[in-house]
C-alpha cells in the first residue's frame, strides 16, 4: 500500500461541509424532475457543467439553483441519507455539516421541524447502515442580517435534535462580524458554539474579529491569517481550530494553486488545522481529494497524515467521552494501515 491508498483508507472527521453543497447532479435532476423545477440544463454533463465554478456570483447562484430544488421532508431525507452514504464510501465516521435551514425555510414554506425531521430521518438511516454519523451546524447568512435572530432561536430550540452550533456564511467582506456581535452574544450565553466563516474572502482583520467579537469556537476556513503573524501567534496560543478548505481556496481564487496555498504554513507554525471539503461537487472534490492533496502538494506524512485526521476528532464538538472513543477506533485503524504501508 502506498501513501495515497494510505490517505483513502483511513478514517476520517470533517468540520466544514454544506449539505446544500454536497447533492450529487444526479440527485438534483431527480429532484428537478420531481419538483417540476426547471433547471437550466437538463442532462448529468450539462448540470456537472453548471456546477464547474466560474466566479464567486456564480456559485452563488448555483448554490440557490440546487437548494431551489428542494420542496418536501422525502427530498431532504434523501439528501442526508445520500451524504450518509457519501461519507461511508470515504471512510468518514463523524462531521458537523452546515445547514442553512433560513433560506431552505423561505423557499420551501416549510416549517423548520418539518425540514429537519427529513434531515434526521436520512440521518438515522445513514446511521443505522453505514455506522456514519453527524451533527448539524445551522449558519446565518450575512447578507440576510435580519434573519439573525430567527436562526439563532430555531438553532436552540433543535439542540436535542442534533444542532450543535451557530454559524455565519455568506459575503464575508460586505457583511462583517460587527454586525452579528448580539446574536452571538445571546448563543455564548445560551451556550451554544459559535463557528463562523472568516478570512477567505476577507483577510486576516475579519478572523480578528470573529474571535473577539463573536467569541469564535473554530473557525471556518482561516487561511488569510497567514498574512499576520500576530494572529497566527494569538490562534496558536489560544489553539483555536481551523477548518481549511484547500481546494475550495483555490477554485474561489483566494490562492491560484496548491504550491500558493499556506496550509503547509500554517501546520508547521503549530496552528491547529483540520482538512475540510466545503461543498464538494461544486468544487470537483471530496475528502479522499483533499487528503491525497495533503500527500501530493503539501508533502504530509502519514503520521501528519493521522494528526490531522485526529484534529478532527479533537476539534469537534462531541461530548469528550465520544471524542475519546473515536479517537481509540481512530488509532486502532491506524495501526492495522501502517503495517500495510
Amino acid at each position: 500500500m502506498n501513501l495515497i491508498e494510505f490517505a483513502r483508507l483511513m478514517p476520517k472527521a470533517e468540520l466544514h461541509v454544506h449539505l446544500e453543497g454536497s447533492i450529487r447532479p444526479l440527485t438534483v435532476l431527480e429532484l428537478a424532475r420531481r419538483n417540476g423545477i426547471a433547471l437550466p440544463v437538463q442532462d448529468e454533463a450539462g448540470l456537472q457543467e453548471f456546477y464547474r465554478f466560474r466566479d464567486f456570483d456564480h456559485f452563488v447562484n448555483t448554490y440557490f439553483t440546487i437548494t431551489g430544488c428542494l420542496r418536501t421532508p422525502e427530498d431532504y431525507r434523501l439528501i442526508a441519507y445520500e451524504f450518509g452514504a457519501g461519507n461511508a464510501r470515504q471512510n468518514i465516521r463523524y462531521a458537523e455539516v452546515t445547514f442553512t435551514i433560513e433560506t431552505n425555510m423561505r423557499l420551501t414554506g416549510l416549517s423548520w421541524q418539518a425540514i429537519l425531521a427529513g434531515l434526521n430521518a436520512g440521518r438515522e438511516q445513514a446511521r443505522r447502515e453505514f455506522g456514519v454519523d453527524w451533527r448539524w451546524v445551522f449558519d446565518i447568512v450575512r447578507d440576510l442580517p435580519k434573519t439573525q435572530d430567527k436562526v439563532l432561536d430555531i438553532a436552540l430550540a433543535a439542540r436535542e435534535q442534533g444542532v450543535v452550533a451557530l454559524g455565519l456564511g455568506g459575503s464575508e467582506a460586505e457583511y462583517p462580524p460587527n454586525l452579528f456581535v448580539a446574536v452571538f452574544e445571546r448563543a455564548r450565553a445560551a451556550g451554544m458554539p459559535r463557528v463562523p466563516h472568516a478570512g477567505e474572502t476577507a483577510g486576516p482583520e475579519s478572523i480578528r474579529d470573529a474571535i473577539t467579537l463573536l467569541c469564535a469556537d473554530r473557525i471556518g476556513h482561516g487561511v488569510r491569517c497567514i498574512e499576520d503573524p500576530a494572529l497566527m501567534d494569538l490562534l496558536r496560543e489560544r489553539q483555536i481550530p481551523l477548518e481549511i478548505c484547500p481546494t475550495s481556496n483555490v477554485r474561489l481564487g483566494v490562492y491560484p494553486d496548491y504550491a500558493a496555498h499556506p496550509l503547509r504554513r500554517l501546520w508547521d507554525a503549530g496552528l491547529v488545522v483540520t482538512v475540510n471539503s466545503d461543498d464538494p461537487p461544486m468544487f470537483g472534490t471530496d475528502l479522499n481529494a483533499e487528503y491525497r492533496a495533503l500527500v501530493e502538494h503539501f508533502g504530509f506524512s502519514a503520521e501528519e497524515l493521522e494528526r490531522i485526521s485526529l484534529n478532527g476528532v479533537r476539534a469537534s464538538l462531541l461530548p469528550q467521552a465520544e471524542k475519546d472513543r473515536l479517537e481509540a477506533e481512530f488509532r486502532a485503524e491506524f495501526t492495522r494501515l501502517e503495517d500495510a504501508l
